[in-house]
């Protein structure tokens, strides 16, 4: 019972009324004879003494109530909240090997093609962009705006960069420093490139030791290569040879293996795209599996008083009408049940199983209705379901709503709100500075 609380203590001013009326009532039973007492002395009658018993009852039943609407509480339960502060950062080629044109209409028209396609496809967490060259070079920080994205990545290209070169290694780095400039300890790095030499690769190694970020490649290019050809139609030459750009699949898959990311090849199709997309869709949260985290919730225990309250009910509506308007006219919070012991129990066991739909149709808890239908990307019906829910970690969670509906004003001032009440919400601070 160390742990016993009030999780609305203000509901104790409502013993206020009862200190008032109490007395007045007490008076008023003591004069409530037919016959006036010196009258009754003077005839003889005995005069029967008021009983006290309905005011105890009133004043135990009245207090019952207040504890309950008090909300005792001597238990937490792990509720989920969703952490959209995952992140992966885009990192793109733009050394002029990406103009050759083994893929058409060359390298890098793809590379812009193909890195539009992924965005929509990363819906939860934040996304950064960095170009490299001969050196790494960031674009856009994390964010949850693909548009802002979309806008960037068309002109980006080997004329803008400041150092040409071909430095994957320097790309990856930049998107560590952005990784860890946000806090996140773990990431997923989505490389576009046209291959890397051993040594880069080895640099690049180097610079991942020692962290968690998962390093997935979609190789811009073919293992035959093809000659580079300029803008101004002139083809890129070495001692006036031309130059063939080549990919080196074991090179990359050095990179991707110790990671443990994916390395696609591009494509005609889109199944490269989708393959990364999939791989990549849940960001990596530092230290937690997937984007889902587990808050603690008081339970309000106040359930239990509405048994003894039930029976002084029913005392009442035998003995008089006292107690009865006491049951009518006092309002008794919704104290709500552990959902471990109630009808919600076998929806919790559908929504561990999986089938998020089916536990968001049958949970009757709107706080675990609207966690269900958030998983089920059910974004509309999670709103309305969280929306009216005044604990923290609904609220936070309807914040995490809105973002994935891409109501991203709205996200902003539920984090807000939360943050007004708990200014050390970690999560909301997180993701407020995201929208």
């Amino acid at each position: 019972m160390a742990d016993f609380t009030f999780m609305h203590p203000q509901w104790f001013a409502a013993l206020i009324p009862l200190i008032i009326v109490l007395p007045w009532l007490k008076g008023k039973a003591q004069h409530s004879g037919l016959i006036a007492p010196h009258l009754a002395q003077k005839l003889g009658l005995a005069q029967q003494q008021p009983k006290r018993w309905p005011l105890a009852l009133l004043a135990l039943g009245w207090l019952i109530a207040v504890i309950a609407m008090a909300g005792p509480s001597w238990q937490k339960v792990k509720l989920p909240a969703y952490n959209l502060s995952g992140a992966r950062v885009l990192v793109m080629n733009m050394s002029q090997s990406m103009y050759a044109t083994d893929i058409k209409p060359n390298r890098l028209t793809q590379e812009r093609f193909k890195a539009l396609d992924m965005l929509p496809g990363w819906k939860e967490g934040s996304t950064g962009l960095v170009a490299f060259a001969g050196d790494g070079y960031e674009v856009s920080p994390l964010t949850t705006d693909s548009s802002t994205l979309r806008n960037l990545i068309p002109s980006l290209s080997p004329d803008v960069m400041p150092i040409a070169g071909n430095n994957a290694a320097k790309g990856i780095a930049e998107a560590i420093r952005l990784l860890k400039q946000a806090g996140h300890n773990s990431g997923d790095i989505i490389l576009m490139t046209d291959g890397m030499t051993k040594a880069v690769a080895q640099q690049a190694l180097a610079e991942l030791k020692g962290t968690h970020y998962r390093v997935s490649i979609l190789a811009m290019g073919t293992v035959e290569g093809a000659p580079i050809m300029l803008p101004n139609g002139s083809m890129l030459s070495e001692n006036g040879t031309p130059v063939m750009s080549k990919i080196d699949i074991n090179t990359l898959m050095s990179i991707t293996d110790s990671t443990g990311g994916i390395l696609q090849m591009a494509q005609t199709t889109d199944n490269d795209v989708n393959a990364i997309v999939n791989f990549t869709a849940k960001p990596l949260a530092s230290g937690k599996k997937g984007h889902e985290k587990e808050l603690q919730e008081r339970l309000n225990g106040g359930f239990w008083l509405i048994l003894p309250l039930l029976l002084l009910a029913l005392l009442g509506f035998r003995r008089g009408i006292v107690l009865a308007a006491m049951f009518v006219l006092l309002p008794i919070d919704h104290a709500q049940a552990s959902p471990w012991v109630n009808t919600n129990r076998q929806a919790y066991e559908t929504f561990t199983d999986g089938n998020f739909k089916k536990a968001a149709q049958d949970f009757t808890a709107p706080q675990w209705k609207g966690i269900a239908e958030y998983k089920a990307q059910q974004y509309d019906q999670a709103i309305a379901t969280l929306k009216p829910l005044k604990d923290l970690t609904s609220q936070y969670n309807l914040g995490n709503a809105y973002a994935q509906k891409g109501d991203y004003k709205q996200a902003a001032a539920t984090y807000e709100k939360v943050l007004k009440q708990q200014p050390d919400f970690a999560d909301a601070k997180k993701e407020l500075s995201h929208c």
